[in-house]
Order: C-alpha cells, then sequence, then structure tokens
C-alpha cells in the first residue's frame, strides 16, 4: 500500500480562514480605527526600513549559503559579474521596489481614504486605478522573489549517509527536503 501526503494542509486552510473571518469582521465593525492603524502602518519611517533591511539581509545570507552551489533562482545581472554582486544588487532592487510600491500605495490610500492630503495632483481616476494596479502588481512581484530567494536559502539540507563495499562512509550530494 502507497503511503500518500495530503494534497492540502487542511489545518493551516482552516486557521487561514479563521483569521481571515477574524479580520474582516474586525475591519467591517471597526473601520474607524482599522483604517488609522493602517494610515500609521504606512506612515511610520519604520515600515520602510525594516522592509528594506529584511530583504537586503535575506540576499546577502542568500550570497553567503548558497555562493559554493549553483543558485536556482535566476540572476539579476548575468553571472559575469558574479553572485555577489548579483546578490546585493538584487537585495538593493527588490528592497527599493518594495519601499518605492508601498509609499506609492500609501498616498492612493491617504488621498481616496481620508481626503486630507493629495498625493496625486492632477490625476483623474483611471491614473490612479494604473497606479493603483502597477504598484500593486510591482509589490507582489518583489515580494514573492524575496519569500522565493529566502526559501531557496533557508531551506534545509540533507546528506545521505553511504558506505562503501570496505564500511567507510560516502557522502553523497546534497539534496533539498521537500515536503
Amino acid at each position: 500500500m502507497k503511503n500518500s501526503i495530503p494534497k492540502y494542509d487542511y489545518k493551516l486552510l482552516a486557521v487561514s480562514i479563521i483569521i481571515l473571518i477574524i479580520l474582516a469582521v474586525a475591519f467591517y465593525f471597526y473601520w474607524d480605527i482599522t483604517k488609522n492603524i493602517i494610515r500609521s502602518v504606512l506612515e511610520t519611517r519604520f515600515t520602510s526600513f525594516i522592509l528594506w533591511v529584511i530583504t537586503v539581509f535575506i540576499f546577502i545570507v542568500h550570497y553567503f549559503r548558497i555562493r559554493s552551489k549553483h543558485a536556482e533562482i535566476e540572476p539579476i545581472i548575468t553571472i559575469k559579474f558574479g553572485y555577489f554582486v548579483d546578490n546585493i544588487i538584487g537585495g538593493i532592487t527588490f528592497a527599493t521596489t518594495i519601499t518605492t510600491s508601498l509609499t506609492l500605495l500609501k498616498g492612493l490610500y491617504i488621498q481616496t481614504v481620508f481626503g486630507d492630503k493629495i498625493y496625486f495632483h492632477g490625476f483623474q481616476d483611471q491614473d490612479l486605478l494604473a497606479i493603483f494596479g502597477v504598484a500593486l502588481f510591482l509589490l507582489y512581484y518583489a515580494i514573492m522573489k524575496v519569500i522565493s530567494v529566502a526559501k531557496e536559502t533557508y531551506e534545509t539540507q540533507k546528506m545521505e549517509r553511504v558506505k562503501n563495499e570496505e564500511g567507510v562512509e560516502v557522502i553523497q550530494e546534497q539534496q533539498n527536503i521537500k515536503k
């Protein structure tokens, strides 16, 4: 009989749905408080700073962890410049993309929800919608890229131990543990 691994993690799915419902209820019934919390988070300089530092840190750790191996992710700059430059430029690029997208979304949010500050003078609704779409896409793409680099960086390695005919241990190639 074949041992099968479930396709979905139903416990995680249930917890995610419960958290989503709780957040939706809080968002609906406490809209004034929620919108002010969102504004505070977006306006604080710490949010951009910590996102920038985390992103650059992940790329630097990625360099030190993966430099002797072939990286699974595609390089931003050709390998001709080396993994170090590629990781530094990648970290800076994706960190800047995340913080810039977040700044654009902050301006759109404050201008449309509160109306007390105008960040985009002379822009029509379709222009603001286009800015929203592009900023949201860039934020999503950059975060997904950072997550994929972090997964590759922090993925555990498994070494198989095999003994040859003389009983001496021979080390096999490292393989990633897949769940």
